[in-house]
């Protein structure tokens, strides 16, 4: 028992000693480097980084907002190294930046890398012990060369993602691809492939009425029809800027999650609408230029009415 309290405190110490050692290297960047300063200053600049999952995403940070967008991006050709795979992903995102940042995960699915990057978030807040196991995946991929992001920048990216709920995130699922080539007679405007500013376009505005449409896909009969009563309620009672278009069945499978889709970027009215109904997950982003709505709530199987 009084060696295993030892190797304890002896871990404590050494974890100390390199989060100190990280802090004053995190000082020491702000000097050379743009995102360190940017995230240290709290900004209003969009940061970037290449997540080279399968398929790829490309993550934009705004510190002074605090909000993230993470868009799938499909790789035009083979690359020969992650440098020149994070270079291409950013270019056919619109990115330009000069700091090119890419992280490459061991396990390259996507899903998983999604999933397991939510769970960490969150376990966080319950044991921020857990950041101890989030440092050692991330020595272990620079020190396999998996990620260009030094270790002040990662310090300071931590510090400032453990301070985000999950809803401070939006997915966009754009998939950029090369553009086709355009027609002499085509007048329309060419497909915008640019990855939006990480800004919110809406602040929350009592007055400016955020349109959603209610769509159940929980088989649960009159899902859809008992929450727009509650969102209706909460609005008359000054509680929730929300007003709902419609309410119907979801054109489609059932769904085992809730998801609220946003067409608008009206994040700030999004993230209360998904905390007054009980949505923990992240926002996702659809383009869609005949919408009627602001967004879309496609309640699931795990949707609980709230009271």
């Amino acid at each position: 028992m009084e060696s295993s309290g030892k190797t304890r405190r002896l871990n404590e110490r050494l974890l100390l000693a390199a989060l100190l050692a990280l802090t004053g290297w995190a000082a020491w960047a702000q000097l050379g480097s743009d995102a360190a300063r940017v995230l240290a200053a709290k900004e209003n600049k969009t940061l970037y980084v290449a997540v080279l999952t399968k398929p790829a995403m490309v993550a934009a940070y705004n510190p002074a907002e605090r909000k993230a967008v993470l868009t799938t991006v499909k790789r035009r050709k083979t690359p020969k190294n992650a440098g020149e795979d994070a270079k291409n992903l950013l270019a056919a995102a619109g990115v330009k930046t000069k700091q090119i940042r890419y992280y490459v995960p061991k396990n390259l699915s996507r899903e998983d890398f999604w999933d397991g990057f939510k769970q960490k978030l969150s376990a966080w807040h319950n044991n921020p012990f857990d950041a101890a196991g989030t440092l050692w995946y991330y020595l272990s991929a620079y020190h396999d060369q998996r990620t260009n992001i030094s270790p002040a920048e990662f310090l300071l990216w931590a510090m400032d993602l453990s301070r985000l709920e999950i809803t401070d995130f939006t997915v966009r699922n754009a998939g950029a691809e090369a553009p086709a080539k355009k027609r002499s007679n085509d007048k329309r405007p060419a497909a915008d492939a640019e990855l939006p500013p990480v800004q919110d376009r809406a602040p929350l505005i009592v007055q400016d009425m955020l349109l959603v449409e209610v769509l159940n896909a929980s088989g649960k009969k009159g899902a859809a029809l008992e929450l727009t009563q509650f969102l209706r309620d909460q609005n008359q009672k000054g509680l929730l800027a929300v007003d709902v278009l419609q309410y119907d069945n979801f054109p489609g499978e059932r769904q085992k999650k809730t998801r609220i889709v946003n067409y608008s970027g009206r994040l700030s009215q999004l993230k209360q609408l998904s905390t007054a109904i009980g949505v923990n997950s992240e926002i996702e982003s659809e383009k869609k230029g005949n919408a009627i709505c602001d967004a879309r709530v496609i309640i699931g199987e795990d949707f609980k009415q709230p009271i």
